[in-house]
């Protein structure tokens, strides 16, 4: 057992922890971005469609999929809805779904920061544990546990370059529209921030 834990075997357990994370944060992150991307763009060329009092908006629509025919459907539930307070629930859900999505990148880089710092903590701690009489043989495993700290912070500023400048674009474009959309299918009525 503690063969393990001063050798590569318990530093790759980490290391692989924290790729199945960043997996599943990219995920993540990659589905929540399509959405926000897809509503915008169907809001979008609904707001040409019906500036323009034609169809052309609605010509250029992208090739449909599960997603846009889902997101088509919910804006369609919205426009013909009776009940304006599930209208308005259903928009401010989209709303809310936009903005949540810088947190959520910002949550998944600060998650992989922690996770290679702790199994850097962790991996010193064990050392520490382990063997106490000698300075140099308890420093040692140091070197294999800090790869977790070094995997940690390539995979957060990974997810950064990848979704970073996306996520605050898009979702910022989303809001806009949501709120251009929202001011046309309600004429004369202020829309509540």
């Amino acid at each position: 057992m503690q063969d393990f834990f001063l050798s590569w075997g318990f530093t790759a357990s980490k290391v692989g922890l924290i790729t199945l994370v960043f997996l599943i944060g990219m995920i993540h992150l990659g589905r929540e971005l399509r959405y926000v991307r897809e509503l915008t763009d169907y809001l979008g060329y609904d707001l040409v469609a019906s500036m323009s009092n034609d169809q052309v908006g609605r010509r250029k629509l992208p090739a449909a999929t599960l997603r846009l025919d889902e997101i088509r459907d919910q804006v369609n539930a919205v426009v013909e809805a009776s009940d304006q307070v599930w209208a308005l629930k259903q928009v401010r859900g989209w709303q809310m779904r936009a903005g949540r999505l810088e947190s959520a990148l910002a949550f998944w880089v600060d998650l992989l920061r922690q996770l290679g710092l702790l199994g850097t903590v962790i991996g010193l701690a064990i050392s520490m544990l382990i063997d106490r009489s000698d300075v140099t043989r308890m420093l040692a495993p140091l070197g294999l546990a800090v790869w977790t700290t070094v995997f940690g912070l390539a995979y957060s500023i990974w997810l950064s370059v990848l979704f970073g400048m996306k996520v605050a674009a898009w979702s910022d474009a989303c809001e806009k529209n949501i709120e251009a959309w929202e001011a046309r299918r309600r004429p004369g009525r202020e829309s509540r921030p």
